[in-house]
């Protein structure tokens, strides 16, 4: 059995799921024109190019694709301007946020663009960016976890809960490097079990009317 296929199949899981959400979040922002969606939809779509990028170098053998570059610094970005969305709700601040994640996004197109040209990512960069990127997946945990105390809504306790399982997730990951080899495989399948889950409950959020 290749000991990538579970590995596989959750980043197309991952990446599917992802899809729908920014694909779900895009058609309700065409309706309410409301820039957050938009915002989430936009880094949604950034979360599932990282999980179909890295689908994609696992079988991809005739030049190696560094897309690990893509994959931490894509979902890092994607889920910071989450975060930067809940932070203020006028909606000039909101709408010049989108225009930002716009640009970003086709910034971060380079790397992804570039991935076999680009070096192996180093271990310790790899460690910064997988901290940076649990620490502002915390921070939206804790700013829907608030919300929710002060004014419950179904739609706060969900993406409460979603992100409780990405924080989960990114842990794992990051943890998993400072284990032995032989453990790695079940941290890092763990993690991402625990990853899809999130998107699921993530899919039923933005899926209440």
């Amino acid at each position: 059995m290749d000991p990538r296929l579970l590995p596989n199949l959750l980043d197309v899981s991952f990446a599917l799921v992802a899809l729908f959400i920014a694909v779900r979040s895009f058609d309700i922002y065409a309706s309410l024109r409301q820039s957050r969606l938009f915002i989430l939809g936009l880094s949604m779509l950034l979360v599932s190019l990282s999980s179909a990028a890295d689908f994609t170098a696992s079988y991809v053998k005739v030049v190696p694709l560094h897309t690990d570059w893509f994959l931490y610094i894509g979902q890092a970005v994607g889920f910071l301007f989450i975060l930067l969305s809940l932070a203020r709700s006028s909606e000039g601040y909101l709408r010049n946020l989108m225009n930002l994640n716009i640009l970003a996004f086709v910034l971060l197109l380079v790397p992804l663009l570039a991935s076999a040209a680009l070096p192996p990512i180093d271990p310790t960069i790899r460690t910064v960016l997988a901290m940076g990127r649990l620490f502002i997946v915390l921070l939206i945990l804790v700013s829907y976890f608030s919300a929710y105390t002060s004014k419950p809504t179904r739609f706060s306790l969900f993406m409460c809960a979603a992100f409780f399982f990405f924080t989960i997730d990114f842990l794992i990951t990051f943890t998993q490097y400072y284990v032995p080899l032989v453990s790695q495989y079940i941290f890092r399948d763990g993690g991402d079990i625990t990853g899809v889950v999130g998107l699921v409950v993530l899919v039923a959020a933005v899926s209440i009317d």
